[in-house]
């Protein structure tokens, strides 16, 4: 796997780590409040929406990349406590010199293996963002997995997944009915030309053992740079269809293979 960090010359703190050729994190180390890429960005709200502002998170990433996520938790909620696992020892060593972030673990580690590992009810924020190469993680997310996420989660907390897809969302559409089943409320966040199938892209699903804040997201998502959809309720259940959650036996297909379209 070739992997690199690029200076961006037009931030003096930016850089994007590659992975495979492709756009895997950004981070501006100077700014680590500033997200580059417009999924991070409706992470974010979601998280601004469910949560005080400033207040102090625990919070564990499953996926590391250039720590861009626990870098912002960092900068705009000093005193929150992260752990981080990250699969690829070749990701870890590219992004060293970037610098460590205040109060968080790194661990080379499987993230499923990690949140099986962690005690119940220990977080108030689980980041699902991993890859394999260029492209999103999808054959580990199964029911398995997102009951563990839940068992990790506070009766306040929310899980947060970043999930590439393209329509007709043959992976999506699985995840979110997993995150149905074992959460009381799911929310998708995703930029309008992606639900429209006009192309590829992050969809952003939210789960927790809680109501969501539904229409704060919506103000938020509405206003944000990056515009998304806000999609919950009946338009969910149109969505999800007769989608049923992946197992080990019957795993996620990656994106490309399940609609037969490029994936960008």
């Amino acid at each position: 796997m070739n992997v690199n960090l690029l200076k961006d010359l037009d931030r003096s703190g930016g850089w994007t780590l590659m992975v495979g050729g492709a756009e895997q994190s950004y981070v501006d180390i100077d700014n680590p409040a500033h997200l580059e890429f417009e999924y991070m960005q409706h992470i974010a709200l979601v998280v601004d929406a469910t949560y005080d502002e400033g207040m102090p998170l625990d919070a564990v990433h499953l996926g590391g990349g250039a720590l861009t996520m626990p870098r912002w938790v960092a900068a705009t909620r000093p005193g929150s406590r992260q752990l981080v696992f990250e699969a690829s020892q070749e990701i870890l060593d590219a992004v060293r010199p970037l610098g460590p972030v205040d109060n968080c673990e790194v661990r080379h580690r499987e993230a499923v293996d990690g949140i099986a590992g962690l005690p119940a009810e220990s977080v108030d924020l689980a980041v699902w963002d991993l890859y394999d190469g260029p492209r999103a993680v999808t054959a580990a997310l199964d029911l398995a997995a997102l009951w563990l996420l839940r068992r990790v989660l506070r009766p306040g907390g929310i899980a947060v997944l970043n999930v590439s897809d393209v329509a007709p969302f043959a992976v999506v559409r699985p995840v979110l009915a997993g995150l149905r089943a074992v959460t009381d409320e799911v929310a998708l966040l995703a930029e309008p030309v992606i639900l429209r199938g006009r192309r590829s892209g992050n969809c952003v699903l939210v789960g927790g053992p809680k109501t969501l804040p539904i229409q704060k997201i919506r103000r938020a998502a509405a206003a944000a740079p990056a515009r998304a959809r806000v999609v919950t309720g009946a338009t969910m259940t149109a969505l999800i269809g007769t989608a049923v959650p992946a197992t080990a036996d019957a795993p996620l297909p990656r994106p490309d293979e399940a609609s037969g379209r490029a994936f960008l």
